[in-house]
């Protein structure tokens, strides 16, 4: 079984957080997937089962950083895909990463999809505001800098707010580290929506490009 991600990674290990925050994860981990439940018609599942897997194989490509590694996030693209529905991709990958390769923990699961989740909804919300007003390509560069920006101060803030640790050491390298992952999954979005909007428009949500 791969080691236990590192503290500061995205997937934030057990023993990092205090229990408050743990806690105040776990309700925004179900509030989310009870929303993103909601009216869900079984024509979305194999949509929501693909996402689930492109989110849940990114976390396999690491970048090296120095000493550490980091890896692709793939939130934004989930997000503007699924929109609402995004949480429960993210839910879904999340509790598979930590069951088979120990990416996170168990503890900090809720917080770990609060961090990822959150920013993937507002990125489907931002990329439908943007569709009528610039390319796909552009709008999904836009919406995928956003959303791992968000992800990365996000996980950042928690680390300082909520860690253990109270010198702010591990959020200060956690948000360093995660500055390529943030252009990276620009670019990737870009093309990937660029291709989506010939390919499969209806997956954008907005009219053929």
């Amino acid at each position: 079984m791969t080691a236990p991600a590192p503290p500061f990674a995205v997937h934030i290990a057990d023993g990092v957080l205090t229990a408050p925050w743990q806690t105040g994860g776990f309700v925004v981990l179900a509030a989310g997937v009870a929303l993103a439940l909601l009216k869900i018609d079984e024509r979305e599942i194999p949509r929501v089962g693909v996402l689930t897997a492109a989110f849940f194989v990114a976390s396999q490509f690491h970048i090296p950083f120095g000493v550490i590694s980091v890896h692709l996030l793939l939130n934004g693209l989930v997000g503007v895909i699924l929109g609402y529905r995004a949480p429960l991709a993210i839910a879904v990958g999340l509790t598979l990463q930590t069951l088979l390769f120990a990416h996170g923990g168990w503890g900090s699961l809720g917080v770990n999809f609060a961090v990822l989740a959150v920013p993937a909804v507002l990125a489907g919300i931002g990329y439908r505001l943007l569709a009528r007003r610039v390319s796909p390509f552009v709008g999904g560069l836009l919406m995928g800098l956003a959303t791992a920006a968000l992800t990365v101060l996000l996980n950042a803030a928690v680390l300082y707010f909520g860690s253990v640790d109270p010198t702010g050491l591990v959020a200060g390298v956690s948000l360093v580290a995660h500055l390529p992952v943030i252009v990276l999954e620009g670019v990737g979005v870009g093309f990937a929506c660029r291709v989506l909007a010939k390919a499969k428009p209806e997956w954008l949500g907005v009219p053929s490009a």
